[in-house]
Protein backbone atom coordinates (compact mmCIF):
# COMPACT_ATOMS: atom_id res chain seq x y z
CA UNK A 1 0.00 0.00 0.00
CA UNK A 2 3.21 2.29 0.87
CA UNK A 3 4.47 1.53 -2.32
CA UNK A 4 1.23 2.14 -4.05
CA UNK A 5 0.87 5.70 -2.29
CA UNK A 6 4.45 6.68 -3.47
CA UNK A 7 4.41 5.49 -6.92
CA UNK A 8 1.58 7.79 -7.64
CA UNK A 9 3.57 11.45 -6.57
CA UNK A 10 6.46 10.10 -8.49
CA UNK A 11 4.66 9.47 -12.11
CA UNK A 12 2.76 12.72 -11.79
CA UNK A 13 5.75 14.77 -10.73
CA UNK A 14 7.37 12.94 -14.33
CA UNK A 15 4.32 13.51 -15.82
CA UNK A 16 4.71 16.96 -14.82
CA UNK A 17 8.29 17.39 -15.81
CA UNK A 18 7.98 15.86 -19.49
CA UNK A 19 4.90 18.23 -19.97
CA UNK A 20 7.29 21.10 -19.02
CA UNK A 21 9.68 19.78 -21.71
CA UNK A 22 6.94 19.72 -24.49
CA UNK A 23 5.57 22.95 -24.01
CA UNK A 24 9.03 24.58 -23.48
CA UNK A 25 10.38 23.20 -27.12
CA UNK A 26 6.73 23.39 -28.67
CA UNK A 27 7.02 27.51 -27.31
CA UNK A 28 10.85 27.95 -28.62
CA UNK A 29 9.24 26.41 -32.13
CA UNK A 30 6.58 29.27 -31.76
CA UNK A 31 9.48 32.09 -31.21
CA UNK A 32 11.05 30.86 -34.28
CA UNK A 33 8.27 30.82 -36.66
CA UNK A 34 7.09 34.29 -35.57
CA UNK A 35 10.53 35.43 -35.56
CA UNK A 36 11.35 34.27 -39.52
CA UNK A 37 7.89 35.67 -40.26
CA UNK A 38 8.11 38.66 -38.92
CA UNK A 39 11.73 38.87 -40.31
CA UNK A 40 10.26 37.93 -43.97
CA UNK A 41 7.94 40.31 -43.58
CA UNK A 42 10.38 43.00 -43.78
CA UNK A 43 11.84 41.73 -47.28
CA UNK A 44 9.34 42.66 -49.79
CA UNK A 45 11.31 40.93 -52.31
CA UNK A 46 11.17 37.43 -50.56
CA UNK A 47 7.76 38.49 -49.37
CA UNK A 48 6.00 38.93 -53.14
CA UNK A 49 7.79 35.89 -54.24
CA UNK A 50 5.99 33.88 -51.64
CA UNK A 51 2.83 35.07 -52.51
CA UNK A 52 3.36 35.52 -56.40
CA UNK A 53 5.01 32.29 -57.20
CA UNK A 54 2.96 29.42 -56.34
CA UNK A 55 5.63 26.93 -57.39
CA UNK A 56 7.99 27.97 -54.78
CA UNK A 57 5.08 28.12 -52.04
CA UNK A 58 4.08 24.89 -53.34
CA UNK A 59 7.81 23.63 -52.93
CA UNK A 60 7.81 24.87 -49.42
CA UNK A 61 4.49 22.77 -48.71
CA UNK A 62 6.28 19.53 -49.73
CA UNK A 63 9.67 20.38 -47.74
CA UNK A 64 7.35 21.06 -44.76
CA UNK A 65 5.65 17.86 -45.45
CA UNK A 66 9.12 15.78 -45.62
CA UNK A 67 10.16 16.80 -42.58
CA UNK A 68 6.99 16.44 -40.37
CA UNK A 69 7.22 12.67 -41.74
CA UNK A 70 10.78 12.40 -41.49
CA UNK A 71 10.20 13.99 -37.49
CA UNK A 72 7.60 11.42 -36.84
CA UNK A 73 9.69 8.62 -38.74
CA UNK A 74 12.80 8.82 -36.86
CA UNK A 75 12.99 11.00 -34.34
CA UNK A 76 13.21 8.73 -31.38
CA UNK A 77 16.40 7.39 -33.57
CA UNK A 78 17.81 10.56 -33.58
CA UNK A 79 20.16 12.08 -31.50
CA UNK A 80 18.85 14.92 -29.11
CA UNK A 81 20.41 17.82 -31.14
CA UNK A 82 19.59 16.42 -34.25
CA UNK A 83 15.92 15.69 -33.78
CA UNK A 84 15.86 19.07 -31.88
CA UNK A 85 17.03 21.20 -34.65
CA UNK A 86 15.02 19.22 -37.50
CA UNK A 87 11.68 20.05 -35.41
CA UNK A 88 13.46 23.69 -35.10
CA UNK A 89 14.07 23.78 -38.96
CA UNK A 90 10.25 22.62 -39.06
CA UNK A 91 8.87 25.77 -37.44
CA UNK A 92 11.22 28.43 -39.04
CA UNK A 93 10.00 27.01 -42.68
CA UNK A 94 6.39 27.22 -41.49
CA UNK A 95 7.21 30.79 -40.26
CA UNK A 96 8.36 31.46 -44.33
CA UNK A 97 5.46 29.92 -45.78
CA UNK A 98 2.91 31.91 -43.26
CA UNK A 99 4.45 35.02 -43.43
CA UNK A 100 2.04 36.65 -46.54
CA UNK A 101 -0.04 36.89 -43.49
CA UNK A 102 1.48 40.41 -42.72
CA UNK A 103 0.01 41.06 -46.21
CA UNK A 104 -3.53 40.27 -45.82
CA UNK A 105 -3.65 41.46 -41.78
CA UNK A 106 -2.63 43.90 -39.88
CA UNK A 107 -0.22 43.55 -36.90
CA UNK A 108 -3.03 44.00 -34.17
CA UNK A 109 -5.33 41.64 -35.71
CA UNK A 110 -2.81 39.09 -35.71
CA UNK A 111 -2.12 40.07 -32.35
CA UNK A 112 -4.98 39.49 -30.81
CA UNK A 113 -5.52 36.24 -33.37
CA UNK A 114 -2.31 35.01 -31.24
CA UNK A 115 -3.83 35.73 -27.87
CA UNK A 116 -6.93 34.40 -28.82
CA UNK A 117 -5.62 31.29 -30.11
CA UNK A 118 -3.16 31.19 -27.29
CA UNK A 119 -6.22 30.74 -24.80
CA UNK A 120 -8.47 28.32 -26.65
CA UNK A 121 -5.23 26.20 -26.47
CA UNK A 122 -4.39 26.38 -23.16
CA UNK A 123 -8.34 25.78 -22.37
CA UNK A 124 -8.14 22.54 -24.68
CA UNK A 125 -5.24 21.37 -22.94
CA UNK A 126 -6.46 21.28 -19.62
CA UNK A 127 -10.11 20.07 -20.55
CA UNK A 128 -6.97 16.51 -21.68
CA UNK A 129 -5.29 16.72 -18.74
CA UNK A 130 -8.08 16.54 -15.97
CA UNK A 131 -10.36 14.47 -18.13
CA UNK A 132 -10.98 11.35 -16.68
CA UNK A 133 -12.69 9.51 -19.53
CA UNK A 134 -9.98 7.84 -22.19
CA UNK A 135 -10.59 9.51 -25.39
CA UNK A 136 -7.94 6.52 -27.19
CA UNK A 137 -10.95 5.39 -28.84
CA UNK A 138 -11.89 8.65 -30.30
CA UNK A 139 -8.03 9.06 -32.24
CA UNK A 140 -9.81 6.97 -35.11
CA UNK A 141 -12.72 9.57 -35.20
CA UNK A 142 -10.56 12.53 -35.13
CA UNK A 143 -8.46 11.34 -37.65
CA UNK A 144 -11.10 10.74 -40.37
CA UNK A 145 -12.60 13.78 -39.89
CA UNK A 146 -9.41 15.31 -40.24
CA UNK A 147 -9.10 13.91 -43.56
CA UNK A 148 -12.50 14.49 -44.78
CA UNK A 149 -11.53 18.24 -43.65
CA UNK A 150 -8.33 18.13 -45.27
CA UNK A 151 -10.27 17.16 -48.36
CA UNK A 152 -12.88 19.90 -48.13
CA UNK A 153 -10.30 22.59 -47.14
CA UNK A 154 -8.08 21.65 -50.71
CA UNK A 155 -11.27 21.41 -52.86
CA UNK A 156 -12.32 25.10 -51.67
CA UNK A 157 -8.75 25.81 -52.81
CA UNK A 158 -9.11 24.85 -56.37
CA UNK A 159 -12.76 25.29 -56.91
CA UNK A 160 -13.47 28.50 -54.57
CA UNK A 161 -17.16 28.08 -52.98
CA UNK A 162 -19.56 30.44 -51.85
CA UNK A 163 -18.03 32.46 -48.98
CA UNK A 164 -20.50 30.28 -46.65
CA UNK A 165 -18.88 27.27 -47.19
CA UNK A 166 -15.56 28.67 -46.06
CA UNK A 167 -17.13 29.89 -43.11
CA UNK A 168 -18.23 26.49 -42.45
CA UNK A 169 -15.02 25.04 -43.13
CA UNK A 170 -13.04 27.41 -40.80
CA UNK A 171 -15.36 27.29 -37.92
CA UNK A 172 -15.30 22.97 -37.94
CA UNK A 173 -11.41 22.77 -38.69
CA UNK A 174 -11.55 25.25 -35.47
CA UNK A 175 -13.24 22.99 -33.15
CA UNK A 176 -11.35 19.74 -34.78
CA UNK A 177 -8.24 21.33 -34.06
CA UNK A 178 -9.47 22.01 -30.67
CA UNK A 179 -10.20 18.52 -29.95
CA UNK A 180 -6.94 17.02 -31.64
CA UNK A 181 -5.22 19.37 -28.64
CA UNK A 182 -7.73 17.72 -26.13
CA UNK A 183 -6.83 14.17 -27.41
CA UNK A 184 -3.08 14.63 -28.00
CA UNK A 185 -2.74 16.36 -24.41
CA UNK A 186 -3.94 13.17 -22.83
CA UNK A 187 -2.66 11.03 -24.80
CA UNK A 188 0.83 12.70 -24.15
CA UNK A 189 -0.29 12.35 -20.48
CA UNK A 190 -0.58 8.59 -20.84
CA UNK A 191 2.80 7.79 -22.32
CA UNK A 192 4.38 9.88 -19.99
CA UNK A 193 2.76 7.58 -17.17
CA UNK A 194 3.65 3.91 -19.16
CA UNK A 195 7.24 5.37 -19.12
CA UNK A 196 7.46 6.19 -15.17
CA UNK A 197 8.93 9.76 -15.56
CA UNK A 198 11.10 9.22 -17.89
CA UNK A 199 11.36 11.64 -21.01
CA UNK A 200 13.33 10.73 -23.83
CA UNK A 201 14.14 13.41 -26.58
CA UNK A 202 12.32 11.97 -29.47
CA UNK A 203 9.14 11.61 -27.05
CA UNK A 204 9.78 15.17 -26.68
CA UNK A 205 10.07 16.34 -29.62
CA UNK A 206 7.51 14.22 -31.31
CA UNK A 207 4.82 15.56 -28.36
CA UNK A 208 6.24 19.35 -29.06
CA UNK A 209 5.41 19.21 -32.83
CA UNK A 210 2.06 17.46 -32.13
CA UNK A 211 0.57 20.16 -30.10
CA UNK A 212 2.63 23.05 -32.35
CA UNK A 213 0.83 21.76 -35.20
CA UNK A 214 -2.75 22.04 -33.02
CA UNK A 215 -1.85 25.24 -32.04
CA UNK A 216 -0.65 26.84 -35.90
CA UNK A 217 -3.66 25.41 -37.60
CA UNK A 218 -6.19 26.91 -34.73
CA UNK A 219 -4.51 30.23 -35.24
CA UNK A 220 -4.37 30.36 -39.28
CA UNK A 221 -8.35 29.11 -38.77
CA UNK A 222 -8.99 31.99 -36.45
CA UNK A 223 -7.03 34.44 -38.80
CA UNK A 224 -9.07 33.21 -41.57
CA UNK A 225 -11.96 33.92 -40.38
CA UNK A 226 -11.22 38.13 -39.44
CA UNK A 227 -11.41 40.88 -42.22
CA UNK A 228 -8.80 41.43 -44.30
CA UNK A 229 -6.85 44.49 -44.61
Amino acid sequence: MAQATAAAPVSEIGFNRFLAKVYFVMFLGLVITALVATWVSGNKALLIRIVSDPWFAFGLFLIQIFVVIALAGAAMRLSATAASLLFMAYAALTGLSISSIFIFYTQSSIAYTFWLTAGMFLFASIIGFFMKQDLSGAGRFLMMALLGWLFAYFFSWFFPPEAGFNRMVNFLGILLFAALTVRDTQRLKQISIELEGSSPVGLVVIGSLTLYLDFINIFLLLLQSRNRR
